[in-house]
């Protein structure tokens, strides 16, 4: 969106989870020294930006009128069903359905939401548009650049959704496993479901174990942040495949492609058993 008007740095070390991720001295300088700070409201993030909220950086929540979903693992296909969250216009969206409230104690999340916003194409498209805001109040002498990075950069990503939902639409209602559920948004775009074997950053339990393990019919996927070991444990168990998914990779329609072909291989696996 930016292009070459922008200097953009991201806090976070490639490769590392926010999870444990602590700011360093340079980190924190490098914020002070920015114009504008973006963020989707992670916790690392809010701890990062805390000292800046009364200084020159500007802080902007660019996940402002994202609808979100309960962070519980279950990868909810209707994120409308959880009210008192907005919705793509913007607006207080109300249901007929009671308050959730989980909550998420591995640094993630601490309203018991789903922080992983980005993994869904839809969301993306309302990222951008907050970004393509910002940088224009910002930086008034390149809205026009910004607008247009930002119209190409949406258009892309509705053929992108379009591509992955026809990719995946004859798996619909299929389930993939997962040890930290980071994919509900990219479920709920695909009608597939995510089913987690942690929860809540609790430590699995055997008996959870146990009921995952029984549930488990399709492709098992774990992102390369988290426990590899205990994915392993549930594929030798069902006689199922370890695939490394990494819900922060940086170039997002390659990482939507990787996600949507590794699932497709893996439902055909199961099929041809």
């Amino acid at each position: 969106i930016g292009g070459d008007a922008v200097d953009v740095r991201s806090v976070l070390p490639e490769g590392r989870s926010p999870h444990d991720y602590s700011p360093s001295p340079r980190d924190i300088r490098g914020v002070a020294s920015a114009k504008l700070f973006l963020t989707t409201r992670m916790v690392f993030e809010k701890a990062l930006t805390r000292p800046f909220e009364h200084g020159s950086v500007r802080i902007v929540d660019v996940s402002a009128g994202v609808p979100r979903i309960p962070f519980d693992g279950a990868g909810c296909t209707d994120p409308s069903h959880h009210h008192g969250h907005e919705n793509e216009a913007g607006h207080n969206h109300a249901g007929d359905h009671p308050e959730h409230h989980h909550h998420d104690d591995d640094g993630c999340s601490d309203d018991g939401l789903d922080p992983h916003i980005w993994l869904s194409l839809a969301n993306d498209r309302i990222i951008a548009e907050n970004i393509c805001r910002a940088l224009s109040e910002a930086d008034p002498a390149h809205a026009a650049g910004f607008r247009k990075n930002t119209d190409a950069l949406k258009m892309q990503l509705t053929e992108l959704e379009k591509e992955i939902r026809d990719k995946l639409a004859a798996h619909r209602g299929g389930a993939f496993y997962v040890y930290h559920p980071a994919f509900g948004y990219f479920s709920a775009m695909t009608g597939l479901k995510q089913v987690a074997v942690e929860k809540g950053g609790r430590e699995v339990t055997p008996a959870h174990f146990a009921d995952v393990i029984r549930r488990a019919r399709a492709e098992k996927i774990i992102q390369p942040q988290f426990n590899p070991a205990s994915a392993k444990a549930l594929a030798d168990a069902v006689g199922g495949r370890v695939v490394e998914l990494d819900p922060l990779a940086s170039d997002l329609p390659a990482n939507f492609r990787r996600m949507a072909n590794a699932l497709v291989n893996g439902f055909a696996e199961e099929k041809e058993r």
